[in-house]
């Protein structure tokens, strides 16, 4: 009676058997190092420095029978580092101020250093030239004087960077986007400008 022919077995290579123990320990240690990145970013908990509008005042509005603007601001810009940790640096500043679609002024600023827990202010005048209006401009003027509030924009962007632990160096885009209301003729902000509460907005 034929026996039935039993084959040999096929044995794994060992270089197969390596890379699948190297891929299994690399998977360990990516896990491992992935639940110590969440630990500490719950514990550190960094939080994203920004930019504000701290204090607006509108010192001089003139508007002649010509249609010529000229006006002058003053806008205290404060940078903010609530992080307890690490220190955060603050970069490529470009900050517009526009009056009915049209820019008038750009703030600037050399890249400049926050201490960990602690906030910087620059001041900026703004003091244009006299600025010829188009007519839609100028009955927005003359509706402004009616109403005894002018509105001018702030807006522009800012970097930022800082170090989180085990994480590296974050770097965000800060955007900054203000309505600044200001009466007539006295110049101060009214209780509903954004120069009393406008912050920036990280992407």
């Amino acid at each position: 009676m034929p026996k039935s022919a039993i084959g040999q077995e096929r044995r794994t290579n060992p270089f197969i058997w390596g890379a699948a123990i190297i891929c299994a320990i690399v998977t360990l240690v990516m896990i491992i190092i992935g639940i110590i990145v969440i630990i500490s970013y719950f514990i550190i908990h960094p939080k994203t420095p920004s930019i504000s509008v701290s204090y607006a005042n509108m010192d001089r509005l003139y508007y002649d029978q010509m249609g010529n603007l000229q006006v002058q601001i003053t806008i205290v810009i404060k940078a903010k580092n609530d992080n307890a940790k690490t220190h955060a640096r603050f970069y490529d500043i470009g900050l517009f101020v526009g009056f009915s679609g049209m820019e008038i002024a750009k703030l600037q600023n050399k890249p400049f250093d926050v201490e960990k827990n602690n906030s910087v202010e620059f001041n900026y005048l703004v003091n244009s030239r006299p600025i010829p209006l188009k007519k839609l401009q100028g009955d927005f003027v003359q509706s402004s004087f009616r109403k005894q509030v002018i509105e001018f924009d702030l807006t522009g962007k800012a970097k930022t960077k800082w170090r989180v632990w085990v994480i590296g160096s974050v770097k965000v885009l800060l955007n900054l986007d203000c309505n600044l209301q200001f009466f007539v003729p006295n110049g101060s902000a009214t209780p509903y400008s954004e120069s009393h509460y406008c912050s920036s907005k990280s992407s």
